[in-house]
């Protein structure tokens, strides 16, 4: 699905200059890709954070760019959205992944955890929200919810002719 899925996200814009204290399913114009996303389930991190005043801007960046370009080689990555940082330093800027499992194994790779060093210079603030996404059938839409949650079941009909019995154990 990654394959597929890479440019699919990419016309997500902010909604408005307020986006980065939205829930992050009212944050971006997610009815714009609706046409090309097939259905699935993704794994998101998003980053939100406050700008030191004093943060470097260049040595911010090219971590950025050197995490975006090992993320975009590894297994599952889907889709990286580097949000624009507000007049008054709030950004939010996510990941989708295939999975969860996917998603860490690139977190530990070099380029991510030198950009994540820079945390505690560059940020007054950050917090990371993980979020299960998903794709529903038809007009469903996505829908975000957190992804330590249990997810809702399916309630699908049993196929045709199977029924359930109890088992009987043999006397």
């Amino acid at each position: 699905m990654s394959l597929r899925s890479r440019a699919d996200f990419d016309r997500l814009v902010p909604v408005s200059d307020r986006y980065a204290t939205l829930p992050v399913d009212e944050a971006f114009t997610w009815a714009d890709v609706l046409d090309s996303v097939d259905v699935g389930e993704w794994y998101m991190v998003a980053f939100r954070s406050i700008r030191r005043p004093e943060a470097d801007e260049a040595k911010l960046k090219a971590h950025d760019d050197w995490a975006h370009l090992e993320a975009n080689g590894a297994p599952g990555f889907v889709h990286y959205f580097k949000g624009p940082t507000t007049v008054g330093g709030q950004c939010m800027s996510f990941c989708l992944w295939d999975s969860r499992a996917e998603a860490r194994a690139a977190a530990g790779r070099p380029a991510h955890a030198a950009a994540a060093a820079l945390t505690h210079e560059a940020y007054a603030t950050y917090t990371l929200e993980f979020h299960r996404v998903r794709r529903l059938a038809g007009d469903g839409g996505f829908t975000f919810e957190p992804y330590d949650t249990a997810p809702e079941p399916t309630h699908a009909e049993p196929p045709p002719g199977l029924m359930s019995r109890p088992i009987v154990a043999p006397s």
